[in-house]
């Protein structure tokens, strides 16, 4: 096969064909030729692949949940990584976000790229849903704010929710 950007589709499938019979060649990891064609014709297919099929960062909550059910965990063995029951509900519910340690500990339970398990991610809001829901409907008030700010609200709402709290006191 020629070596070549790969342009097409035709091309691309041709690649990976040749890619795997250069794999399945049984005197390839005897054969430097055969290794450096390998690579080269690697990277002509990942950079097509990345042009033309990237890959979006997943949801890294999802990513645990389809890695537990992979690793046939429950929810309570992942308590050694994220502290308690209660947080490892918060979190598989994305009601609280993943810490540093947590993002650490996880990384080495499940085996994920810590990268994966620091990609952002939104909060539910469901916490909030609930304690609105007690608020008598005479003490209820409509608000029409701005997207940007509805946002910034959001956020504070799940702050006080995360912290049980609106100030942080700390002994100086």
């Amino acid at each position: 096969m020629e070596l070549k950007i790969i342009k097409t589709e035709e091309d691309y499938k041709k690649a990976v064909n040749y890619l795997e019979e250069l794999g399945d060649n049984p005197n390839f990891e005897n054969n430097p030729e055969l290794i450096e064609k390998f690579e080269l014709i690697e990277k002509l297919i990942e950079l097509y692949d990345n042009e033309h099929y990237p890959i979006e960062k997943g949801n890294p909550i999802e990513i645990i949940k389809l890695k537990m059910e992979y690793m046939e965990l429950k929810q309570k063995d992942l308590i050694p990584a994220i502290g308690s029951k209660g947080l490892v509900s918060d979190v598989l519910n994305k009601k609280r976000k993943l810490s540093k340690k947590m993002i650490r500990e996880l990384s080495k339970l499940l085996n994920i790229s810590q990268e994966i398990l620091n990609t952002e991610y939104e909060l539910s809001l469901t916490k909030f849903k609930e304690i609105t829901k007690k608020i008598p409907v005479t003490e209820k008030a409509i608000f029409k704010f701005s997207k940007a700010l509805w946002s910034h609200i959001e956020n504070f709402s799940n702050l006080v929710s995360q912290r049980g709290s609106i100030f942080n006191v700390s002994r100086v």
